[in-house]
């Protein structure tokens, strides 16, 4: 697969009659205003990459039957039959296989916009490196190679230089690339640990603060700026720091540039008024008084726009379930499979998950407070119930969150696929385990989650930790471990 130049973005009918497109989603405003039916964009692959395997060959043998017709056969030197890769573009086509196509066959993995990226600002040493570096720690850790683990950390320090480079210069600094660069070093900082994958967050954020409101050009630039809002998300959720402010005026910036009804764009911006709910809650002194009141009318309005967001996505990103009685259950727990179209449709469905989930146990946390005060019989009996219903719901996302799990580590294959399957015999993925890590943190802490299933998870997460690399996930389990042995 190679780069084959710029081409145009602009949907097929302004193409076709050769006008400017402004290329707004979902629909072209060019074709609205002309009260014409939008055909939409192509797929970004296709204005990137295209397959030149048999061109290269066929090329290269006239080249060589060329030369061997005009050079003296005694001068000629013996044909190699090495094509052997360079290290680096062995760690850029994993990187590009597991993280941006996502799956056995061409599809959306959850950094699906490095095709424009690549598009517009080819080979920038900073982005090649950090794919490179990615790549190749992902390839060393699933196939326990050391010598790949040194080659990665070489490519990391690459990588960093370049990007160090890039932010040093006020036209680099603001380009696509290096903010791609940044949010692609952000996969290998889960290696490191949560400490360094905190800071490198909150370094992506202040690079996209000083990108600025003029930024969003294009929706590839919605889309990393929304990568990194739900990094910056989780990092909140698991702190005691507010959502920032200078982001939340980006955010609005942003908005004006996507359709913002969509489930996806509406899904992010109540992840920030989670996190930003959770910190007040967390800072409040409960001996000085807590207004329940107040806090229990933004929770439940917070659950209720989330609930919206799910039937939103359940008709743009439906999912199958299936039940084998059969499977390996070290791998599928309690036989149930949830088959997505890809990858990047189980990493919003997990996102949305996780953030009801922290809306569920904001919501208990504040129920149970007010049932510890004096009520009216019929006050205290709607809480109960409340409550009840909360735990419920909670335990139906834990359920759903594991079922996303045979799909993600690609013990399975997709619903798109023609004839789906099973494999049991595969280790899991990388790029699966990193997709997993913080939302079964999740599932694992919570009150509801059975013992079984809480031991399950640590095994998930213990094997994500030592057999894939992913340090973050045996930081979070040790958690859950003290959870599982407090409650027996």
């Amino acid at each position: 697969m190679v780069f084959h130049g710029r081409a145009s973005k602009s949907c097929a009918k302004c193409r076709a009659v050769k006008r400017r497109c402004d290329q707004r989603v979902p629909h072209c405003g060019q074709c609205i205003r002309q009260r014409e039916q939008c055909p939409g964009y192509r797929d970004e692959w296709d204005l990137v990459f295209r397959d030149q395997t048999s061109h290269t060959i066929r090329r290269s043998q006239k080249k060589w039957a060329e030369t061997a017709a005009l050079a003296d056969p005694h001068d000629l030197p013996p044909p190699t039959h090495s094509l052997r890769p360079r290290i680096d573009e062995i760690g850029v086509n994993h990187f590009l296989r597991h993280f941006v196509i996502g799956g056995p066959s061409p599809s959306r993995g959850y950094l699906n916009y490095v095709p424009s990226v690549y598009h517009v600002d080819g080979e920038h040493p900073a982005l090649m490196a950090s794919m490179a570096a990615v790549g190749l720690v992902a390839l060393s850790n699933s196939t326990h190679q050391p010598d790949l683990a040194s080659h990665a950390r070489a490519k990391y320090a690459e990588a960093i230089r370049n990007v160090n480079s890039a932010l040093a210069s006020p036209v680099e600094s603001i380009k696509d690339s290096t903010l791609m660069s940044v949010i692609s070093l952000g996969v290998f900082e889960h290696v490191s640990g949560y400490e360094s994958w905190v800071r490198h967050v909150h370094g992506a954020a202040a690079l996209v603060v000083a990108r600025g409101k003029r930024q969003f050009s294009s929706p590839v630039t919605i889309r990393m700026f929304s990568q990194v809002r739900a990094d910056l998300v989780y990092a909140c959720l698991h702190s005691t720091i507010p959502f920032p402010e200078d982001m939340l005026e980006l955010q609005d910036e942003a908005a004006k540039y996507t359709d913002p009804s969509s489930p996806t764009w509406l899904l992010g911006v109540l992840s920030t008024r989670v996190a930003n709910l959770l910190v007040t809650i967390r800072k409040k002194d409960p001996d000085a008084g807590i207004p329940w009141s107040e806090f229990l009318e933004e929770t439940i309005t917070l659950e209720r726009g989330l609930r919206d967001v799910c039937e939103g996505l359940a008709i743009e990103e439906p999912y199958a379930t299936t039940q084998d009685s059969g499977a390996d259950p070290d791998k599928i727990y309690n036989g149930r499979i949830d088959r997505y179209k890809d990858a990047w449709a189980i990493r919003v469905w997990n996102n949305l998950r996780s953030l009801r989930m922290v809306v569920c146990e904001i919501l208990c946390y504040l129920l149970n407070g007010a049932l510890a005060k004096d009520l009216a019989p019929d006050a205290r009996r709607f809480i109960e119930v409340k409550l009840q219903e909360t735990l419920q719901t909670l335990s139906e996302l834990g359920d759903d969150i594991i079922a996303t799990v045979p799909q993600a580590m690609e013990f399975v294959s997709s619903v798109s696929e023609p004839h789906p399957s099973i494999d049991l015999s595969f280790n899991g993925s990388v790029s699966g385990g990193y997709m997993l890590t913080w939302c079964l943190y999740m599932v694992g802490k919570c009150v509801v989650t059975k013992n079984q299933a809480r031991k399950w998870i640590i095994r998930r997460l213990q094997d994500i930790g030592s057999n894939m690399g992913i340090s973050i996930a045996l930081q979070l389990v040790d958690d859950i471990v003290k959870i599982d042995q407090l409650t027996g």
